[in-house]
Protein backbone atom coordinates (compact mmCIF):
# COMPACT_ATOMS: atom_id res chain seq x y z
CA UNK A 1 0.00 0.00 0.00
CA UNK A 2 1.41 3.43 -0.85
CA UNK A 3 0.71 6.62 0.93
CA UNK A 4 -0.88 7.75 -2.43
CA UNK A 5 -3.07 4.85 -1.80
CA UNK A 6 -6.95 6.17 -1.53
CA UNK A 7 -7.02 3.81 1.70
CA UNK A 8 -4.45 5.01 2.79
CA UNK A 9 -4.83 8.65 2.77
CA UNK A 10 -8.13 7.52 4.36
CA UNK A 11 -6.86 5.92 7.39
CA UNK A 12 -4.46 8.94 7.79
CA UNK A 13 -6.66 11.79 8.13
CA UNK A 14 -8.99 9.57 10.59
CA UNK A 15 -5.72 8.92 12.28
CA UNK A 16 -5.75 12.61 12.19
CA UNK A 17 -9.32 13.70 12.93
CA UNK A 18 -8.89 11.44 15.59
CA UNK A 19 -5.20 12.83 17.00
CA UNK A 20 -6.73 16.52 17.08
CA UNK A 21 -9.80 15.68 19.51
CA UNK A 22 -7.82 14.30 21.53
CA UNK A 23 -5.23 16.84 21.52
CA UNK A 24 -8.63 19.33 22.25
CA UNK A 25 -9.34 16.89 24.91
CA UNK A 26 -6.29 16.93 26.84
CA UNK A 27 -5.69 20.97 26.37
CA UNK A 28 -9.21 21.23 27.80
CA UNK A 29 -8.16 19.22 31.01
CA UNK A 30 -5.05 21.05 31.09
CA UNK A 31 -6.54 24.31 31.48
CA UNK A 32 -8.99 23.12 33.84
CA UNK A 33 -8.89 23.84 37.94
CA UNK A 34 -8.68 19.70 38.03
CA UNK A 35 -5.86 19.55 35.52
CA UNK A 36 -4.18 22.55 36.84
CA UNK A 37 -4.30 21.38 40.40
CA UNK A 38 -2.66 17.61 38.83
CA UNK A 39 0.02 19.24 36.93
CA UNK A 40 1.26 21.49 40.19
CA UNK A 41 0.51 17.77 42.42
CA UNK A 42 2.73 16.13 39.92
CA UNK A 43 5.49 18.47 39.34
CA UNK A 44 5.53 19.06 43.36
CA UNK A 45 6.12 15.18 43.99
CA UNK A 46 9.40 13.25 44.11
CA UNK A 47 8.77 11.86 40.80
CA UNK A 48 7.40 14.51 39.18
CA UNK A 49 10.86 16.63 40.21
CA UNK A 50 12.96 13.57 38.76
CA UNK A 51 10.96 13.84 35.57
CA UNK A 52 11.49 17.86 35.28
CA UNK A 53 15.16 17.70 36.44
CA UNK A 54 15.82 14.53 33.49
CA UNK A 55 13.84 16.71 31.01
CA UNK A 56 15.60 20.28 31.72
CA UNK A 57 19.16 18.53 31.72
CA UNK A 58 18.46 17.74 27.89
CA UNK A 59 19.12 20.51 25.08
CA UNK A 60 15.28 20.35 24.06
CA UNK A 61 14.40 20.90 27.66
CA UNK A 62 16.77 23.62 27.90
CA UNK A 63 14.66 25.39 24.66
CA UNK A 64 11.78 24.68 26.53
CA UNK A 65 12.68 25.76 29.80
CA UNK A 66 13.94 29.37 27.82
CA UNK A 67 10.49 29.59 26.30
CA UNK A 68 8.49 28.78 29.27
CA UNK A 69 10.59 31.53 31.21
CA UNK A 70 10.07 34.29 28.43
CA UNK A 71 6.59 33.43 28.42
CA UNK A 72 5.72 33.54 31.73
CA UNK A 73 7.96 36.98 32.58
CA UNK A 74 5.54 38.20 29.78
CA UNK A 75 2.72 38.11 32.78
CA UNK A 76 4.28 39.63 35.76
CA UNK A 77 4.00 42.77 36.77
CA UNK A 78 8.13 43.15 36.26
CA UNK A 79 9.03 46.57 35.00
CA UNK A 80 9.73 46.50 31.16
CA UNK A 81 13.50 47.08 32.04
CA UNK A 82 13.88 44.21 34.55
CA UNK A 83 11.72 41.67 32.10
CA UNK A 84 14.49 42.94 29.64
CA UNK A 85 17.23 42.50 31.63
CA UNK A 86 16.15 38.57 32.50
CA UNK A 87 15.22 37.76 28.91
CA UNK A 88 18.69 39.00 27.88
CA UNK A 89 20.46 37.11 30.85
CA UNK A 90 17.98 33.67 29.05
CA UNK A 91 18.59 34.70 25.58
CA UNK A 92 22.91 34.92 26.43
CA UNK A 93 22.78 32.02 29.01
CA UNK A 94 21.23 30.02 25.98
CA UNK A 95 24.06 31.17 23.81
CA UNK A 96 26.52 29.72 25.74
CA UNK A 97 24.95 26.24 25.97
CA UNK A 98 24.81 26.05 22.84
CA UNK A 99 28.15 26.90 21.37
CA UNK A 100 29.66 25.70 25.01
Amino acid sequence: MYISDPHCLAIRSNFMVQLNGMQGMIAGYVASPKGQEAIRNYLSSPEGKKTMDTYLSTPEGQEMARLVLSRALEGTNLSADIRAQVLTAIEEKGKICKTG
